[in-house]
């Protein structure tokens, strides 16, 4: 395994809840930019560790002035 390819792997498990649910209850893709950057997580390494939050994601609004958020 490439180094690059694990950099998630070095969260503990409680950091990886953590982040999973903040990404969760996240509003916008605007907030889930800002929780990535608090984690030192890449959108590219989110995307590679993380594909099943990435669906979670799309169909976040793009920023809180965005019209079509409820």
């Amino acid at each position: 395994m490439d180094e690059d390819d694990c950099c998630f792997l070095l969260l503990s498990m409680r950091e990886l809840s953590a982040l999973g649910l903040s990404v969760r209850t996240a509003r916008t893709k605007t907030e889930v930019t800002r929780i990535l950057q608090a984690y030192e997580l890449s959108e590219e390494d989110f995307e590679k560790g993380f594909p099943y939050l990435k669906k979670v994601v799309r169909d976040l609004p793009a920023d809180e002035g965005d019209p079509t958020t409820p």
